[in-house]
């Protein structure tokens, strides 16, 4: 039985936090002893460890935050190290940076055998930081990376961590985590984003898409489900741009509702300024959408430009592309259905364990 650790700073709402528990719920138990080790963002931390109902054990570490701070870290580090000392995993898998830095760090002092860390998204990315936050990012992921081994969630994502060391850099996409709905008749046509609004998803130039497309063509509607930090500035704007009754932004939604909500959609938009692996896109995609990504790593590695969707260099081009699939709904149609098959043969939750799998295990790197 092998002994595995998976370790999260942001468990809870959210993509990384909804990957981790689906590796606690889905890896072989009678290959793998499951354990949890975590902190949230959003929800409680009762909530999330009964939604990695798969561990066999879970140990809360509060102290592992999202924010740097140095006492916290400390406190942190310490019981990282206590853990994998005490349990001695043969595995401990570390995801997003905080909990990378720190289990890697942790798991050297330990002597744990097979270290492993899943960035999904590197820090050094985010164009909403200071150019020397993201230069000290990239330090601190440099420094790390000297322990262990990168499980990339996307080749886009292996490519930046190859950048940062000669360690093994190996690659295992996330998975789709949902159903495949079929669409839900409605009238006129709906253009939609889904997911947070916040700057990282540039909701200006979806202010900016809306107001062009609801101007061009009769019918047409735009709806962003979800809310964010954002969320009010945008609602704001609504009533200024005369887009009242054209625009809906529904505000925080369960994912359940929200996925709903995607079926109701004709064409999906996600232009978002940069991403690792966009569960958003995934999700329209398993809903035979058509999608409008902008060209950034991350969103190239799920769109395959003019077979499931397209991929917008600019916001003049994302108009144009929106606009061509609104006039042509057998384009719509092939594209949705070419995006449907990709994520059922690409996706999957079974190849994603037998990555995984395969890694902790010691096999082939």
């Amino acid at each position: 039985m092998i002994k595995v650790f998976e370790v999260v700073e942001c468990g809870g709402p959210g993509g990384t936090g909804e990957q981790v528990a689906a590796i606690c719920n889905g890896l072989d138990p009678a290959r793998f002893e499951v354990s949890l080790v975590y902190a949230v963002r959003g929800g409680t931390p009762e909530a999330y460890r009964a939604k990695c109902a798969g561990a066999k054990a879970a140990y809360y570490v509060g102290e592992m935050t999202r924010e740097i701070s140095p006492a916290l870290d400390a406190a942190a580090l310490r019981r990282l190290r206590r853990l994998f000392a005490e349990h001695r995993p043969d595995v401990v898998h570390a995801h997003s940076s905080k909990a990378g830095i720190l289990a890697r760090a942790a798991a050297k002092a330990a002597g744990v055998p097979r270290v492993f860390y899943s960035p999904h998204g590197y820090g050094f990315l985010m164009r909403d930081r200071s150019r020397a936050s993201r230069a000290l990012y990239r330090l601190a992921e440099k420094a790390a990376a000297r322990v262990g081994e990168t499980i990339a969630i996307s080749p886009s994502e292996a490519a930046f961590a190859r950048g940062l060391s000669k360690k093994p850099v190996h690659v295992v996409c996330d998975a789709y985590l949902g159903d495949f709905p079929e669409p839900l008749p409605h009238d006129g046509l709906v253009v939609g984003s889904c997911g947070r609004m916040t700057y990282a998803r540039d909701p200006d130039a979806w202010l900016l898409l809306a107001q062009r497309l609801t101007d061009s063509r009769n019918g047409v509607r735009c709806a962003w489900i979800g809310g964010g930090e954002d969320e009010a500035r945008v609602r704001g704007h609504l009533g200024d741009m005369n887009l009242a009754g054209r625009v809906e932004v529904t505000g925080w939604l369960e994912a359940a509702a929200a996925r709903e909500r995607l079926r109701g959609l004709d064409v999906f938009v996600h232009y978002s300024r940069w991403d690792a692996l966009p569960n958003a896109v995934l999700e329209a995609m398993a809903a035979g959408l058509p999608v409008v990504a902008s060209d950034v790593p991350g969103n190239r590695d799920v769109v395959v430009d003019g077979e499931t969707g397209f991929l917008a260099r600019s916001e003049k081009e994302l108009l144009e592309l929106c606009q061509r699939l609104l006039d042509d709904p057998a384009l719509r149609a092939r594209l949705g259905a070419a995006g449907r098959e990709r994520v059922r043969r690409e996706f999957s939750r079974e190849r994603m364990f037998a990555g995984l799998s395969r890694l902790y295990s010691g096999g082939a790197r």
